[in-house]
């Protein structure tokens, strides 16, 4: 299930899907790649985690964006 997208460059976008690998529930971050015809093809640059890892991911994002801001 799609969550969500943002374009990271004018060839390629990271998308947020939910997954569901072998009964097990999983939020996947994926580069796509654009195609040709405008298509998007995942490529193997991405990371898969649990659910309940949310909070930290988005905690860690958060640390980083605070650092780049000098916050």
């Amino acid at each position: 299930m799609l969550i969500g997208k943002i374009m990271t460059n004018s060839k390629q976008r990271l998308m947020v899907t939910v997954e569901n690998h072998k009964g097990i529930n999983v939020i996947d971050l994926r580069s796509y790649q654009i195609i040709n015809d405008g298509e998007l093809t995942p490529t193997a640059e991405g990371i898969s985690f649990a659910p309940e890892k949310i909070d930290a991911v988005v905690n860690l994002l958060r640390e980083a964006q605070q650092k780049l801001s000098g916050v």
